[in-house]
């Protein structure tokens, strides 16, 4: 029979012999409170896991969530939106810069100026001009002396339909003279402007010839009236002479540089 060591009563006490249960003399009962180890008992050693306080525990998930938080709004701004990647130009493989099209995942160059014509060029297209007005020349003359003649009624009515067509002409050349480039040519821009001037005032005495052929009407041969109609004519084609005189001061040094025919005032 065991020896009992202590005394007082024995008692049951759930915890004790590790947890198993046993009895136990009354005087242990205060050594630990039930459920528990006492104040100078440590955890089980045979678990290897600390035990955390919850209020540790609730601060590190919260910690986490916040760096987290923070993480995504950094790589929000740094990020580019998808409507700026999609409109940011490349450059071309020429060195030019780039357009991108609306729309479109591939960049266009951008369109460069067209190159301006040569001289030679240049004063070609303005003596073609001059080719087509001397060939309106001889017509003109024609139908005034058409006029003057009064040979009948449907003479003179021929005469004045031609000079009207003639102005036409005129001023058809002003339009395609004023659309041609001359920046090349010295002095060009200025010629330009006087053969300008010089086709007006021809333009204006064509149709003051064409008014004076219907003042003719009914005439007899050598008794044509001079009307207000002809003396304009007559003052417009001096006016023309003059003008075209100065623009072939200017002209005939640059059609000798670039192998084009010289021109005089009767074949403008």
């Amino acid at each position: 029979m065991s020896e009992n060591r202590g005394t007082g009563p024995m008692r049951w006490d759930e915890h004790a012999r590790g947890g198993a249960g046993g009895w136990v003399r009354a005087s242990d009962a205060g050594t630990g409170p039930p459920g528990g180890p006492g104040p100078d008992q440590s955890p089980d050693p045979g678990s290897s896991r600390p035990t955390w306080p919850k209020k540790y525990l609730l601060l590190g998930v919260g910690g986490g969530l916040v760096a987290a938080a923070v993480i995504l709004a950094v790589a929000h701004v740094v990020r580019p939106s998808a409507s700026e990647a999609g409109h940011t130009a490349a450059p071309s493989s020429s060195g030019s810069p780039s357009r991108v099209v609306p729309g479109s995942t591939a960049s266009e160059p951008e369109p460069s100026d067209p190159p301006t014509a040569s001289a030679d060029t240049q004063a070609t297209a303005v003596d073609a001009l001059l080719e087509r007005s001397e060939s309106d020349r001889q017509q003109v003359i024609d139908a005034v002396n058409a006029v003057e003649a009064c040979a009948s009624d449907d003479s003179v009515d021929t005469a004045g339909q031609s000079l009207d067509d003639a102005a036409v002409r005129r001023e058809a050349l002003i339009t395609d003279l004023a659309a041609l480039d001359v920046g090349a040519i010295p002095s060009g821009s200025l010629a330009t402007a006087r053969l300008r001037t010089g086709w007006q005032h021809s333009a204006d005495a064509d149709r003051a010839f064409a008014d004076w052929a219907g003042d003719a009407r009914g005439c007899s041969p050598g008794s044509v009236p001079r009307t207000a109609s002809y003396r304009k004519g007559v003052r417009s084609s001096e006016l023309a002479t003059g003008s075209k005189e100065d623009f072939l001061t200017l002209w005939k040094p640059i059609a000798a540089d670039h192998g084009l025919p010289e021109r005089d005032t009767a074949e403008l």
